[in-house]
């Protein structure tokens, strides 16, 4: 069976806690930006359960001096990260989630591998 990552916004702590809850695949890992937002969410969203919450840095929001290619380079990298963590369900707290889909996002690693592949194949050349 493949691996499940879950994204959610920081800002969605009911529901981060609602996916939490109705996984599949109990969740084992929590991966969250930096912000008091996104580590508040997390902690709500795993209350309870043994769930080591991880900071990760390429999940923050975009600073105002990055730009539209290093903030989608920066979600390739984190969905690099994000494949290379020993988890079998992994709730990923993002500060801002794009995608243009209803949240939570249900993920496969292979999805994660796709995405940094496109995203990466779309960036210019330094």
């Amino acid at each position: 069976m493949g691996r499940t990552f879950i994204f959610v916004s920081a800002d969605e702590s009911l529901a981060a806690a609602q996916a939490v809850w109705s996984a599949g695949t109990p969740v084992d890992l929590c991966v969250a930006a930096p912000s008091p937002a996104a580590r508040d969410t997390a902690a709500f969203a795993v209350a309870g359960r043994p769930v080591d919450i991880l900071s990760e840095p390429l999940l923050a929001a975009a600073r105002p001096t990055e730009g539209a290619a290093d903030t989608a380079a920066r979600e390739a990298d984190a969905c690099l990260a994000l494949y290379a963590l020993d988890t079998r369900c992994a709730l990923i707290v993002w500060d801002e989630l794009n995608g243009g889909r209803p949240h939570p996002i249900v993920v496969d690693e292979q999805w994660l591998l796709a995405t940094a592949d496109q995203i990466s194949r779309s960036l210019p050349f330094p």
